[in-house]
């Protein structure tokens, strides 16, 4: 009995892993802890059928799976040390690309131009714009006629007056047709009885 506890201390012992494995290191951390448990769980495999030979199997059986369970969850243990391990790398990184990013952009920020260049800057292209309206107003002939799109003129007495009657004629041919349909209808008859209400 002493000498299974002692191969099995052994068995973590030398199954615990490095705590600061590299990048590259991680993947063969894995490797190593997939072969580790492909190989030990064959050992007890081997080890639970020669429980079958013996007399007290069950006994010999449970000593097997309890083995069986420490061994899985150091190897789970090591396996999320691992995860950690590389989601803190990975936070590093990020922050890593944040920080080369916020640099980029304060170097930038650097480059452009401030204070009395970004006014001289404005200045200038003030006197610019005023340059182009200028010339725009000067290319316009005095009596050109305004945009199309847009009618400043009021519209003549006349016009709004007929405008008013042709409306007018519109509304009373509206209501003539409308007089005729509710004739016809009334003239074909109810058709068929009108649905029944709600209770």
């Amino acid at each position: 009995m002493s000498v299974l506890a002692i191969l099995l201390m052994a068995c973590t012992a030398w199954s615990q892993p490095d705590l600061s494995p590299g990048v590259g290191d991680v993947d063969s951390e894995r490797a190593r802890i997939d072969n580790t448990r492909q190989q030990r769980t064959a050992e007890l495999d081997s080890e639970a059928l020669a429980c079958l030979s013996k007399f007290a199997v069950t006994d010999c059986q449970n000593k097997v799976s309890a083995r069986r369970r420490q061994l899985l969850s150091d190897l789970k243990r090591q396996e999320a040390s691992l995860n950690a391990l590389e989601r803190r790398q990975k936070g590093l990184e990020q922050l890593q690309r944040g920080e080369e990013k916020a640099a980029d952009r304060a170097a930038r920020q650097l480059e452009l131009p401030t204070g009395p260049d970004r006014a001289l800057q404005s200045d200038k292209k003030k006197a610019q714009d005023e340059k182009i309206l200028n010339h725009q107003q000067q290319a316009k002939p005095a009596g050109s006629p305004p945009p199309a799109g847009k009618s400043t003129s009021v519209l003549d007495p006349k016009e709004v007056e007929a405008n008013r009657e042709a409306y007018a004629e519109k509304q009373k041919a509206l209501e003539k047709r409308r007089k005729e349909r509710e004739q016809r209808l009334l003239d074909k008859g109810a058709g068929s009885p009108p649905l029944p209400t709600k209770p």
